[in-house]
């Protein structure tokens, strides 16, 4: 036996109900390629991208995404010391703030968002 067939309210699609799952931007029930992006995804590719100029080639694509990695690591939380612990206090993209460990790398992801943390490089004791 199947199992109950829901509509998903953002892509238009049919999942089964119990796959569904409470997405932090969108704040309702969404189904799982809504959840993972994959409707997002699929919406950039119907917007295609404007065409390349004349001899764009594999070098200018390599550099486009290292421009492009080079921002989003600009745009990335904030890491804060707390005074007399090891633990640093870590404030994610989405405005939750929590603490962190950066010896153990302890959460791996932001609680709230389950977005990845990004290396901690320069950190002292002091």
């Amino acid at each position: 036996m199947n199992g109950v067939r829901a509509k998903c309210r953002v892509c238009g699609e049919e999942a089964l109900a119990d796959q569904f799952k409470l997405h932090h931007d969108f704040r309702q029930m969404v189904c799982p390629s809504c959840f993972t992006g994959k409707t997002e995804q699929k919406k950039a590719k119907k917007e295609a991208a404007p065409p390349k100029p004349a001899g764009w080639d594999a070098e200018d694509d390599y550099l486009e995404k290292a421009a492009r990695m080079r921002n989003r690591e600009d745009v990335r939380g904030t890491f804060k010391k707390i005074p007399g612990t090891p633990q640093v206090q870590y404030t994610c993209l989405c405005s939750y703030t929590f603490k962190y460990d950066p010896f153990r790398k302890i959460p791996t992801t932001c609680p709230y968002c389950n977005q990845e943390i990004p290396r901690l490089k320069t950190f002292s004791l002091l």
